[in-house]
């Protein structure tokens, strides 16, 4: 940052960091054993598309890619305000998580780092204080209840918890804060933390 840019009380966007969606396992694992919530195996990449025919070969590209490790169910949503969403589901966190970056990564790289907004990844269960060790055994797809948004151009993650209507439970929200602490970066403006209605991600 040059010297006029700290006079004027400027600052550099954050770049995005992508590695940061990577610890998003050990949050599960964090999750479900502190609360007994779960990654409920659904996730969604949230842009803006520009027109062009060479964004819709690039979207075509992306999606062609995902689908071809055969462990994932692919959809595409349109929101009420103009976004474009991937939607995936797979019960495997690492997996879900994986296909995530894929769909950044590969539109960064393009050059359409800009129209990315967010990643939504759902969670499953309410809060349990009283929560023991995760158990074992089949993992199945659950509907979301809340949410972990991954901020693209910040690099960071706030939970968001829709209560019914267009009303969060900011109690809610604050806990999931401070459990996820330690193991995900979580925006710190809590100005930033954007409620999004009618979520495609069940």
């Amino acid at each position: 940052m040059g010297l006029f840019d700290t006079l004027l009380g400027r600052t550099k966007p954050v770049q995005a960091d992508l590695d940061a969606l990577f610890g998003l396992p050990s949050a599960a694992i964090t999750l479900e054993s502190a609360s007994g919530m779960t990654v409920s195996g659904h996730a969604g990449v949230c842009y803006k598309p520009p027109s062009g025919q060479g964004f819709t070969e690039m979207q075509a590209e992306v999606e062609k890619l995902l689908a071809m490790d055969g462990t994932s169910t692919l959809r595409s949503a349109d929101d009420a305000y103009g976004y474009h969403w991937v939607v995936i589901d797979n019960t495997d966190v690492g997996e879900l998580v994986n296909q995530v970056h894929v769909v950044n990564s590969s539109l960064s790289d393009a050059g359409w780092g800009p129209q990315l907004l967010c990643s939504v990844f759902g969670l499953a269960g309410e809060i349990d204080s009283d929560a023991g060790e995760p158990t074992g055994g089949e993992v199945t797809l659950q509907p979301s209840t809340a949410y972990l948004v991954y901020l693209f151009k910040r690099g960071t993650f706030y939970p968001f918890v829709p209560a019914g209507g267009e009303q969060r439970d900011t109690a809610t929200e604050m806990k999931l804060k401070s459990l996820l602490a330690d193991d995900l970066a979580i925006e710190a403006e809590l100005d930033r933390w954007f409620p999004l209605w009618d979520l495609p991600v069940s």
